[in-house]
């Protein structure tokens, strides 16, 4: 931006004193150009900075949700492919339901003959002490068994995963014959969530001073060189890790290397964005136009544009 911004000048002053030849070129003029130059890049730099604040960090994130299956078993089925749009309910992989169906047989079965034995309670059931209390173990293990079937049939369902919401996978791994297992560690697959876009730009902290949610913006994506797209200021993420305390036994240490962190704004697109490719990580640069020194924002915009078209050449 500061060489842009000299190549500017240095324009203006070959067309004043060489160009049209307005004034002298002469100690004077050589003096004066230089001091009016320094001062003005600097106030051109400080202003933008302040109130036209611009970042190179701005990234495009999805939600990623960890395929963990409910129950564990042998996988015998995953009827997808990487890289492939999925629609919201799709099946991701199938687990060997064998297991499960001979405890749901199982219980079934043990569930009958607890029923049997329940009704045969209750006939004798009279003014008896000893038959109340036969009636009410019968009514308990009919109720345990029942419960136990109940578990049975939900983990007999779970042995077919299915797609929380519209999205894609990556790097497929996962193949028939693999164990799902239900540990968390563990996952089958990476989901990534194509339903919602999250657009976020990092700035040093003394750039948002001025910096308000609803404030227009402007979006350069390395994916799409050469085009420019609207924005505005959603939301400024009121924290970063480094002011987080985490319980542990050791106290803070204080040392003066410490690099200031920087914080995010989450930027809402305009409503042509979302027919873009806007692929997990993908990079780009941002800038952010609030109230002040409106005059001067034809600079940023012509700076902002540059970035976009170097993206042509720029590999």
């Amino acid at each position: 931006m500061i060489a842009f911004l000299c190549l500017c000048y240095g324009a203006i002053i070959w067309v004043v004193f060489f160009k049209l030849r307005l004034l002298p070129w002469n100690r004077t003029s050589q003096a004066g150009s230089a001091g009016i130059g320094i001062a003005g890049v600097a106030t051109l730099v400080i202003s933008m900075n302040l109130f036209q604040p611009y970042s190179d960090d701005l990234r495009v994130y999805k939600r990623v949700v960890q395929i963990v299956p409910r129950v564990t078993g042998r996988v015998i089925e995953v009827p997808i492919e990487p890289n492939v749009p999925i629609a919201q309910g799709a099946v991701l992989l199938k687990i060997d339901p064998e297991p499960f169906e001979y405890q749901v047989d199982r219980l079934a079965a043990e569930l009958r003959i607890k029923g049997i034995v329940l009704e045969d309670a209750r006939a004798l059931t009279g003014a008896a002490v000893a038959a109340r209390i036969q009636l009410d173990r019968a009514q308990a293990q009919f109720d345990q068994v029942k419960a136990s079937l109940a578990d049975a049939q939900w983990q007999l369902r779970e042995t077919t995963v299915f797609a929380p919401a519209n999205g894609i996978v990556t790097e497929l791994a996962l193949r028939r014959g693999h164990i799902a297992s239900t540990q968390p560690s563990a996952s089958t697959m990476n989901f990534i969530v194509t339903d919602e876009t999250v657009v976020i730009a990092s700035f040093p902290q003394s750039a948002l001073a001025y910096v308000h949610v609803g404030d227009a913006a402007e979006v350069v994506l390395d994916l799409h060189p050469g085009r420019v797209f609207g924005a505005v200021v959603k939301e400024v993420i009121p924290g970063t890790g480094q002011g987080q305390l985490l319980p542990s036994d050791k106290l803070l240490e204080w040392t003066d290397d410490s690099t200031p962190g920087r914080f995010g704004i989450l930027l809402e697109l305009d409503e042509a964005a979302p027919a873009l490719t806007l692929d997990v990580g993908a990079a780009g640069t941002a800038a952010v136009y609030t109230d002040g020194a409106k005059a001067i924002r034809i600079i940023r915009k012509v700076v902002l544009r540059i970035a976009t078209w170097l993206n042509y050449v720029i590999l």
